[in-house]
């Protein structure tokens, strides 16, 4: 494993002062709620896309629209309702999707992008 990040985002009170960190080959999410650092593989990495606050538009959710509910399991690891965040969308676990907040989450998805295969 390469142990320089190519992005390492800062410690804020919205993200309950963890850190996101990109490596060539995987993505770390230091969680004090899961009381340790998730690490995921790039290979394990679906899609992963800015999101709105919750409270701006129901996260995307309307009425009248069909609604995937195999989106809506995921983990929130911080404040991230509360603010624009990063969506990780999995390939595979119990909780597919991770919402968290980086401080900068336009850098962190275009950097993310660039590391996961075609």
């Amino acid at each position: 494993m390469n142990d320089t990040p190519l992005y390492a985002s800062k410690r804020t009170v919205r993200s309950l002062w963890q850190q996101y960190r990109i490596y060539r080959d995987r993505l770390e999410l230091q969680s004090w709620i899961l009381l340790h650092t998730v690490v995921l593989p790039t290979d394990e990495i679906r899609a992963v896309e800015v999101r709105p606050s919750v409270f701006s538009g129901w996260n995307g959710l309307t009425w009248g629209k069909k609604i995937d509910f195999g989106k809506l399991w995921g983990i929130k690891i911080d404040f991230c309702d509360l603010c624009r965040h990063v969506l990780v969308r999995k390939t595979s676990g119990l909780f597919n999707c991770i919402g968290f907040s980086p401080d900068e989450p336009e850098t962190f998805v275009k950097i993310c992008k660039s590391i996961l295969p075609s």
